[in-house]
């Protein structure tokens, strides 16, 4: 779907200064100085679309802004509480819109054996924990399914801005239910080659457990990345996910280079034991098709830094999700961060 969407201001957190301890003994020296970070907030916003792969289909567009603070925050009690808590914390505040269509979306009655029309309009928070070459998130989401999610009137309305076809299906769509999901996710990173500040190659494999009535999966994968002064961070993510990652963590080094990039492939397989988009809604009848329980996916992409702003664009290849699907999906996807 050629697509793209509003974007949402946020919410203003009042947090302090952050604080990051380095550990001489890791493979890979973490980047942080001890003390305040230099910039401590960070917005970032994220653009999932299928426009990329020229199709208009299934998964067919997402979009989220995020607001963060890297420091000493309000969810610091429960930080201290969990087993892994202790390291550079980050709180996000983030709000997003997804939609998902059928293939064939010129049909007034969509086929039963297709996939349904599905909106979701949410809101999440999240805390993320990084100490040396470890990183933990946690995510909790909620908003709702179906029209209240005004996915409905935003495809159409970007339909009608580009003069395309509009969508003739959604008043078939999944009828409104509240959602409520949590998301936990761990990454490490290893440095196979190279230095900090020069060329270097890094594997970064990633774990991911979901729970709830959107989406109740885990998630096993990862990325091989290479580049020139890598950004000290945990790689991209996608909103079959955490979304948003923490951004780079600021070098020790004065003389370090102010910019780096870096190129990545990765992959992972997902076993899905529900799926609200593909099984329909929770406590009444609706749409809904047979979902297949193994899914498994790819990307590759590219990323710059040049100080406070990071950039990446990442090309996704997802596979088939559902019983009778004649094609997998495939779809781009767009980040960009500014720290201040």
């Amino acid at each position: 779907m050629k697509l793209f969407s509003a974007s949402w201001m946020g919410i203003l957190p009042m947090v302090a200064a952050a604080v990051h301890a380095a550990d001489a003994t890791n493979a890979i020296a973490p980047a942080a100085t001890a003390g305040a970070e230099p910039w401590p907030w960070s917005v970032s916003a994220r653009w999932e679309n299928d426009t990329f792969g020229g199709t208009d289909r299934f998964y067919t567009d997402g979009v989220s802004l995020s607001l963060a603070y890297t420091g000493r925050n309000w969810l610091d009690p429960l930080a201290d509480w969990l087993p892994w808590g202790q390291g550079r914390r980050t709180v996000g505040y983030e709000l997003g819109q997804i939609m998902v269509t059928p293939a064939d979306t010129t049909r007034a009655i969509p086929d039963p054996n297709d996939r349904p029309y599905a909106g979701l309009l949410y809101t999440a928070l999240s805390l993320h924990v990084e100490r040396d070459n470890t990183y933990h998130g946690l995510k909790f989401i909620t908003g709702v399914v179906g029209p209240w999610s005004l996915a409905e009137e935003t495809q159409k309305q970007v339909h009608r801005w580009i003069g395309d076809t509009l969508p003739q299906g959604w008043s078939h769509q999944l009828h409104n239910e509240p959602i409520f999901n949590l998301v936990y996710e761990q990454r490490r990173k290893y440095r196979l080659l190279g230095a900090a500040h020069g060329p270097a190659v890094e594997a970064l494999p990633v774990g991911n457990v979901m729970l709830g009535n959107v989406l109740t999966q885990a998630q096993l994968g990862g990325q091989f990345r290479f580049g020139y002064n890598i950004p000290d961070d945990f790689g991209t993510t996608l909103m079959r996910g955490m979304v948003h990652l923490p951004p780079p963590r600021p070098s020790a080094d004065a003389h370090a280079p102010k910019w780096g990039g870096y190129f990545f492939g990765g992959g992972n397989i997902n076993l899905v034991a529900r799926d609200i988009t593909l099984d329909g809604n929770t406590w009444q009848d609706s749409p809904s098709v047979d979902k297949d329980w193994f899914v498994p996916a790819a990307e590759v992409g590219m990323a710059v830094s040049v100080q406070q702003f990071t950039a990446a664009f990442t090309y996704v290849f997802w596979g088939r999700e559902f019983k009778g699907q004649k094609d997998y999906s495939e779809f781009g996807a767009c980040t960009v961060t500014y720290q201040f």
